[in-house]
């Protein structure tokens, strides 16, 4: 009798096997036919990996053609000015493509492309890689610092005893950020149109405003521009009360002229450290960066008009209370560990404060909406309340 029990319970368990074997059999052959309805878009999301994927290789073995690439360290590790957001950019983009799957499929049955066309779509999708192999191997590296040097050398040389590393380094960087968002741009609008634009319009944007924000501050550093430096002001004044508040030692100082930028003067390892906060410095561009993800956001969204407004204003105080933090903290690392530790601070962890705080900002208002928190507390708050009311 013992050994009949085992007999079944072996063979129910065989059963419970093969028939999960099964399904996972029939879901990966749902997934291939359904990565094969989207043959076009999978092929561009491996043409931008595969460029990014590239400069990570020339980048990590120092062995691209600018030499101040190799010089400066793994390039992917910096988020000012560096190439972390093309990883950002990438991860969008995949991120993007797997919420949109089923518009995709859509897309690709009911939209009728010429040869011509698809040719043209794959010639966008892989101008970062000619790009790259271009400066990298093919001499164009001089060129793009030709252009550099007519646009703006003479500038750079009188402003900035750093002026080789912008010419070298930053400008470079930036036409990097401005061919992978053209590229993205002109592939998404001739595979998909003006849908294309709204489904990966995250992804856009985030491309399209580092590379502009880059762009802007490579062509007036330091603090040149004024309608971003004017923000920085404020910022750097809530942080150096709030540096107050924690009991630091520090002269706060308004330089004028042509770089007019906020400086915090504080004690640091026994020595006087000056600091100015231009506008990248204080975050103003994350606050730009907010504004245009968000507004894009809600684009998607059938919220109503006054919750829209409310979740962006509370996020628009969030990133500014992010962007006193980041400043802060730069301030405690110099003060506790010295300006080497402090300036890989600024240059690797810090633009991560913003990043990160609107990544989650947008992931909590999405819960919010999904799970109808507002709804819920709402109702368990007035059956709060009616209770209170019958017992008094």
């Amino acid at each position: 009798m013992g050994n009949s029990i085992n007999i079944i319970q072996n063979l129910l368990c065989l059963r419970a096997i093969i028939t999960g074997k099964i399904k996972k059999v029939v879901l990966i052959q749902l997934n291939y036919e359904r990565l094969k309805k989207s043959w076009l878009h999978v092929s561009l999301l491996v043409c931008f990996i595969a460029a990014v994927a590239l400069l990570v290789f020339l980048d990590y073995f120092n062995i691209e053609s600018i030499t101040l690439f190799n010089e400066r360290g793994f390039y992917f590790d910096y988020t000012w000015k560096g190439r972390l957001f093309l990883l950002f950019f990438v991860w969008l983009f995949v991120l993007e493509s797997l919420v949109n799957l089923k518009l995709l499929e859509k897309d690709q049955k009911t939209r009728s492309r010429s040869h011509f066309k698809v040719l043209a779509i794959f010639l966008c999708a892989i101008i970062p890689i000619i790009y790259i192999f271009s400066v990298n191997f093919l001499g164009l590296d001089q060129t793009v610092i030709n252009i550099g040097e007519v646009l703006r050398g003479d500038y750079w040389r009188a402003h900035s005893p750093y002026w080789e590393l912008i010419l070298e380094g930053d400008w470079p960087l930036v036409l990097e950020y401005l061919v992978f968002t053209i590229s993205f741009l002109a592939t998404i609008l001739l595979a998909y149109g003006k849908a294309g634009l709204k489904a990966f319009s995250i992804t856009l944007a985030l491309i399209a405003g580092m590379g502009t924000i880059y762009l802007i501050d490579t062509l007036y550093p330091y603090g040149v521009f004024k309608p971003l430096q004017m923000l920085a002001l404020p910022t750097a004044a809530c942080a150096a009360a709030l540096l107050e508040i924690m009991g630091y030692n520090f002269i706060l100082a308004f330089s004028t002229g042509l770089e007019s930028t906020p400086i915090i003067r504080i004690n640091a390892n026994g020595s006087l450290s000056s600091v100015s906060i231009a506008w990248p410095c204080a975050g103003v561009h994350s606050l730009f960066l907010y504004t245009l993800i968000i507004l894009l956001l809600f684009r998607k969204s059938s919220m109503s008009s006054f919750r829209k407004l409310m979740y962006f204003i509370i996020g628009a105080i969030g990133t500014y209370s992010v962007n006193v933090l980041r400043i802060v903290s730069y301030f405690i690392v110099l003060v506790n560990e010295g300006k080497s530790a402090a300036q890989t601070f600024h240059d690797i962890y810090g633009e991560l404060y913003s990043v990160l705080w609107i990544f989650l900002y947008i992931l909590l208002i999405t819960c919010i909406q999904k799970f109808r928190l507002v709804e819920r507390t709402t109702h368990t708050l007035r059956y709060f309340l009616e209770r209170v009311k019958s017992k008094v």
